[in-house]
């Protein structure tokens, strides 16, 4: 019998060639991103720095004198009226000794009327006089003594504020100097900023200055530069800078933080959306498109806004960037298929 595999071999390659060459690989479409025409935009020229908000007046109220605490005029963190008597030391020892000067007074005031009627008539000679009048004068002298002692065991308020958390009770005996309570004057708010050195030219008097609140979310103040330190910070070479803030957010309290923005300027400047950078090679580029051709441009930053950022070199005017879709531009430079969006 003959040998047919051979020729079956040769048939069955013959026959199975046109299955192989028939459907080629097909070439992958360009991806698809999305783009936009470069613009520019009026930006403000800012300077932001770290302010610490405090009250307008600040103290911590302090006797001057040692005392028994006899009265507490006051609840913790209510608003307290200029002048009020917030804590009452004792004085009994004092009152006693201004009624013994009163009794004084009245007669020592009795005889001087007399004596002034019999000088008139030339009854008593001037010396006595005199002498009688120098009484009353040193005895209302005593008397102003011991009232101004009373007074300094009546710890008033020296403005109207906010009083904080008391650190004594009733029948406390207190010493001098010692600390009692914190008042804060809350009706307006002070900052004071350090301005870096290079920078302080820029801040003038009467500067308008916008204060966003860290701690609390949505809440801006408004102030104006009230005083400029006229030196220099010997140790950090800043200039310390004082911001009045009339108006005032009940929620705001002595000690927070915020951020200080001094506006001293504006400026055309090309601004894209910060999702339009992409890092390479240790630099930022971003995909500039022409002809449906993505090629990446290096550029150079200037500053950031929420979501945006200004080039300051790179683009021009009318280029088209990627905005979206970058991650499928796995080379500088690769053919797109571009979809506009809207620009910022």
């Amino acid at each position: 019998m003959p040998n047919i595999l051979p020729s079956l071999f040769v048939l069955f390659i013959w026959f199975s060639s046109p299955l192989i060459y028939a459907n080629p690989p097909t070439k992958r479409p360009p991806p698809t991103v999305e783009v936009q025409t470069v613009t520019q935009q009026v930006l403000s020229q800012q300077l932001t720095a770290l302010a610490v908000l405090k009250a307008q007046e600040s103290i911590i109220i302090k006797p001057e004198v040692s005392g028994r605490v006899t009265a507490i005029n006051f609840n913790e963190g209510q608003i307290v009226k200029q002048n009020q008597v917030l804590i009452q030391l004792d004085d009994d020892l004092l009152q006693a000794e201004l009624a013994t000067y009163q009794a004084s007074l009245d007669l020592a005031q009795t005889e001087y009327q007399r004596y002034q009627a019999l000088l008139k008539e030339q009854q008593v000679a001037v010396l006595d006089y005199e002498r009688k009048k120098a009484e009353l004068a040193q005895i209302k002298a005593s008397m102003a003594l011991v009232q101004a002692k009373i007074r300094q065991r009546q710890i008033r308020a020296p403005f109207t504020g906010v009083i904080g958390l008391r650190q004594f009770s009733i029948g406390d005996v207190l010493q001098a100097n010692q600390s009692l309570v914190r008042l804060n004057k809350m009706n307006a708010l002070k900052a004071d900023i350090k301005i870096p050195e290079s920078n302080s030219q820029v801040v003038t008097l009467k500067q308008a200055v916008n204060l966003q609140v860290d701690s609390l979310s949505g809440v801006s103040l408004k102030g104006y530069v009230a005083a400029i330190e006229p030196s220099l910070d010997a140790n950090t070479r800043a200039l310390m800078v004082r911001v009045n803030i009339p108006q005032v957010d009940s929620r705001v309290r002595d000690g927070m933080t915020a951020r200080a923005n001094f506006v001293f300027g504006q400026q055309a400047a090309i601004v894209i959306p910060e999702q339009a950078l992409v890092a390479q090679g240790g630099k930022l580029v971003v995909f500039v498109v022409k002809a449906n051709v993505a090629t990446a441009q290096v550029v150079s930053l200037g500053k950031r806004q929420a979501g945006k950022v200004e080039i300051r070199q790179g683009l021009q005017v009318g280029d088209v960037i990627v905005v979206s879709g970058q991650n499928k531009l796995s080379k500088p430079q690769m053919p797109i298929k571009a979809i506009s969006v809207q620009g910022v």
